[in-house]
């Protein structure tokens, strides 16, 4: 997608012909991820060289569906912008540096409860001073 901006001039003859498009924005790439959040045998974080603190979940790993939900809403989330993220998908080959957006959780149901869980990541160069 083209981000492409009009700026139609007013009392124009031409009508419409005289309306300038401008690219005056970059292209942008976002990836949104939703999936249902389930209680695993082992734990879903892995720190791959990062310093992540397991420590306050039970046994240090993140394994239950309410951990799981804790540790994106305490430990995942960025906290300023010089936190720069890949995100790989699945087997497709696709992979991009960025940075989280948006964390998303809900809970529904009584029994059992459901998690459903969603990332928006947006893919770039993230650039600090």
């Amino acid at each position: 997608m083209t981000p492409i901006s009009a700026f139609p001039l007013p009392q124009a003859e031409t009508g419409a012909d005289a309306n300038v498009l401008t690219k005056a924005d970059g292209n942008t790439l976002r990836f949104t991820v939703s999936w249902v959040l389930h209680d695993e045998t082992s734990s879903v974080v892995a720190s791959n060289g990062a310093t992540i603190d397991t420590s306050k979940y039970a046994g240090g790993e993140v394994k239950t569906a309410d951990e799981q939900a804790r540790f994106l809403t305490e430990d995942f989330q960025s906290l300023g912008v010089e936190y720069q993220y890949k995100i790989i998908v699945g087997a497709t080959g696709i992979e991009r540096l960025g940075s989280i957006e948006r964390v998303s959780l809900t809970k529904s149901g009584t029994t059992p409860v459901t998690w459903k869980a969603q990332i928006t990541f947006i893919a770039g160069d993230v650039v600090t001073v």
